[in-house]
């Protein structure tokens, strides 16, 4: 969908694997520091973390916008480790026991996870943590109904983004701050804590929030194609809406070397 007959079946093939084999690290090193936080504080390195001090210090709390990108449970786990109190927004999971044992994991670690349903508990829920001045985390690149979301640009194909960030931004006036973690060349992970997120208002109520959650979404994208190997989106085959492209566009398909 993405890189079209740029690339020939063979790298198709040896992107697919290490892609796989990416992948398989990041499951091993959740499972090896959840069980070892002291460890895992001791290999992670907080880039512009002054901006997160900084923002709180407004006193309205932080929506967060981060994404399925590098080892995110292993962010929200530092950040629970550096002393900051996390919640993460997620939808109802389809299996209930394997949902039983994602919430018993982050209850052990500390991670307030907040379901989207039912509405008026995830609202007071979400509410009630920003008041606290505490992290409310949206993975912004969740697939969502198009009754649901707006449609943005992602890969240059049309996609379905939940409008959650600005929406909570409108009712507390909380600051939206970007953050991801990446695994570096040395084994160790550095978590890139953004500017706050400057928001563009529009004429329109729901023209400024397309025009927001599309520049959230190019900050997502612009970690995607620096480094491809770690954004777990590529597993969901319904990430995107439609499949034309142009691929002189895709400045990424050139990949880092470190990312080859």
């Amino acid at each position: 969908m993405v890189y079209g007959d740029y690339i020939d079946k063979r790298k198709y093939e040896l992107l697919t694997k290490k892609y796989i084999k990416s992948i398989g690290y990041s499951m091993a090193d959740l499972l090896y520091y959840v069980e070892r936080p002291e460890q895992l504080s001791k290999i992670v390195t907080f880039e512009n973390e002054e901006n997160l001090k900084k923002t709180l210090k407004q006193g309205r709390g932080v929506i967060a916008v981060s994404a399925h990108f590098g080892n995110f449970p292993l962010m929200f786990v530092s950040l629970v480790q550096k002393g900051y109190k996390v919640n993460v927004v997620i939808r109802n999971m389809r299996d209930e026991n394997f949902g039983k044992f994602v919430f018993e994991l982050c209850d052990r670690w500390g991670i307030n996870m907040i379901q989207t349903s039912p509405g008026k508990k995830f609202l007071k829920e979400s509410l009630g943590a920003l008041k606290r001045n505490e992290l409310l985390f949206f993975l912004l690149d969740e697939v969502v109904a198009k009754d649901n979301g707006v449609k943005v640009r992602f890969l240059n194909h049309e996609v379905m983004r939940a409008t959650g960030p600005m929406l909570f931004l409108e009712r507390t006036s909380s600051p939206i701050l970007p953050m991801f973690i990446v695994k570096e060349e040395n084994k160790n992970f550095r978590i890139f804590v953004e500017e706050p997120f400057a928001v563009e208002k529009l004429g329109a109520d729901s023209d400024n929030i397309v025009k927001n959650i599309a520049a959230l979404t190019n900050i997502i994208e612009h970690f995607v194609k620096k480094y491809p190997f770690q954004w777990g989106g590529w597993f969901n085959k319904r990430w995107a809406l439609d499949v034309d492209m142009d691929i002189k566009s895709q400045e990424f398909l050139v990949f880092p070397e470190s990312e080859r």
